[in-house]
């Protein structure tokens, strides 16, 4: 969780940073041009700095580069957190329609045993025959219709699943990426 929320810090600063940059060169009167001579101009006149005074250049552009690559980083670690959370969403849900497909089936099987009943007073020639035959044809029906909620169940259930594989897929592809940097 520490590492979690230091990437996040680390990955602000540096947004915090990169937009404090970019916005002082969207000052109201200074071009895009005056800033590209500007530039020019400056590498220019570098090039004349004796090379005994372009230590401390060098070490800026070193933690530059160093500090572009940790936010790159910590773009990565945290794209890489959100995949893992909805990952987790993904595998809540699927526990939900695990839970609401063992519910189903008790209903069911409830459903089973109502009919069976019915069959054997209808078949014993008890109660009144055509309320048997109702009330099993009524038992029928709703067993169709549980069964129905079942496999909309289990195809929800399926497509959940293989959500979760493809970002299981992408997690280990996006964990290697991180890796090797």
């Amino acid at each position: 969780m520490q590492r979690i929320l230091f990437t996040i810090l680390a990955f602000l600063i540096v947004f915090a940073f990169i937009g404090g940059c970019s916005t002082v060169q969207k000052m109201p009167g200074v071009s895009k041009i005056s800033s590209s001579k500007k530039k020019e101009s400056d590498d220019g006149l570098y090039r004349k700095v004796p090379a005994s005074m372009r230590a401390d250049v060098k070490e800026a552009e070193f933690d530059l580069k160093r500090a572009k690559a940790n936010a790159s980083l910590a773009e990565k670690k945290l794209r890489l957190a959100e995949m893992k959370k909805e990952r987790e969403i993904l595998e809540n849900k699927y526990a939900k329609y695990n839970t609401n497909l063992a519910e189903v089936l008790v209903k069911k099987a409830d459903i089973r045993v109502a009919i069976k009943k019915m069959e054997a007073i209808d078949n014993s020639n008890l109660g009144n025959k055509e309320d048997n035959i109702n009330r099993i044809a009524s038992l029928k029906t709703k067993k169709l219709s549980v069964e129905s909620d079942a496999i909309e169940i289990k195809a929800d259930m399926d497509t959940t699943q293989l959500r979760i594989k493809a970002l299981t897929k992408q997690i280990k592809a996006h964990e290697k990426k991180i890796k090797k940097k």
